[in-house]
């Protein structure tokens, strides 16, 4: 029950902050400048800031294969089912429905261990972490407007030093803690992050790939910009964007993050002198261009993956979990 009050309290707070950054973002706006703005957007580059963004997103899909040791999924599986997490996420307001969803997906319909397909998963994440906080750092070397905000890039560093470690710490210990043993799933899920830890090669194939994407997400927003004529840099859309992207996911929001996407592209764009309106119909338009197409995925093609029933992955979670108590 206090569960049930917690999860609608936190759905009510994400929709209440978003209308909050909405308005506060559209206020003041001058519309006639706005839609002067949307006319002067170039329909071949905003197709081309697309075309980039699924070329980023297969690379995603690749980066993802490579940290399944058996090749138990293909690279075109996987790009479906990582868009199809991503838009289901995009269209409920509950943050962890992407990764619930593809590891449902794996573990019903692709019979992967859903120890393996969490490993992988996990590893995603901190891949992206990682990736993402040395991007930043860089960019807060080059760029002075962020000077101020020396703080964040620390601690997003920080935050990418602690997931290598709790990494580390989980390949280190298998099932050295005694407690593992009385949980077959949360032993087999060590086991997995074990096995794929000692895969290094995959790994740093895949951290190169990690930032390769980011590095593709930033050319993505730049080409927007172009279409709205900003002056800013390759790297300033870089940093924008990926600050914007996780600011919008930290904090609760309306799906989508409808309000506090926006009012996140205006904030930074104004650091560097770009006006509201132009800020403004470059973040809707941005917001469009990442979010709609793993959305429209995710309303083709959820529903021929039959996974409805939560029950099912219960069962996938406990009855085809390995029991292995490898000592290694």
């Amino acid at each position: 029950m206090r569960s049930k009050a917690f999860v609608s309290g936190r759905i009510a707070a994400g929709i209440a902050i978003s209308i909050g950054l909405g308005w506060l973002t559209a206020r003041g706006l001058d519309w006639s400048l706005v839609l002067d703005a949307f006319g002067d957007v170039s329909i071949l580059m905003i197709t081309l800031a697309v075309a980039v963004f699924m070329a980023a997103s297969y690379l995603r899909a690749i980066r993802w294969r490579a940290l399944f040791v058996n090749g138990e999924v293909s690279t075109n599986r996987l790009f479906m089912v990582q868009n199809v997490g991503i838009g289901l996420n995009n269209l409920v307001p509950i943050r962890i429905a992407s990764e619930a969803a593809q590891l449902a997906i794996l573990s019903i319909k692709d019979q992967v261990r859903p120890s393996v397909a969490l490993a992988t998963l996990g590893m995603e994440r901190v891949l992206d972490v990682v990736a993402s906080a040395l991007i930043l750092a860089i960019a807060f070397l080059f760029i002075p407007e962020i000077s101020d905000y020396g703080i964040y890039v620390w601690g997003a560093l920080g935050l990418a030093i602690l997931c290598i470690v709790l990494v580390r710490i989980l390949a280190w210990s298998g099932n050295r803690i005694s407690w593992t043993r009385r949980f077959p799933p949360v032993l087999s899920f060590v086991k997995a992050v074990r096995d794929l830890e000692r895969e290094r090669a995959r790994l740093a194939a895949s951290f190169a790939l990690s930032v390769i994407y980011w590095l593709f997400v930033g050319v993505t927003a730049w080409i927007i910009s172009i279409s709205f004529q900003l002056s800013i840099t390759p790297m300033t859309a870089t940093m924008v964007i990926m600050a914007t992207i996780f600011f919008a996911t930290a904090i609760p929001a309306a799906p989508s993050a409808i309000g506090s996407f926006e009012f996140a592209v205006v904030y930074l764009l104004g650091l560097f002198q770009v006006s509201h309106e132009p800020a403004f119909g470059f973040a809707v338009i941005t917001h469009a261009v990442f979010f709609l197409p793993p959305t429209l995925m995710a309303v083709l093609f959820l529903p021929r993956e039959g996974i409805g029933s939560i029950s099912k992955l219960k069962s996938a979670l406990s009855g085809r979990v390995e029991e292995s108590t490898d000592p290694e």
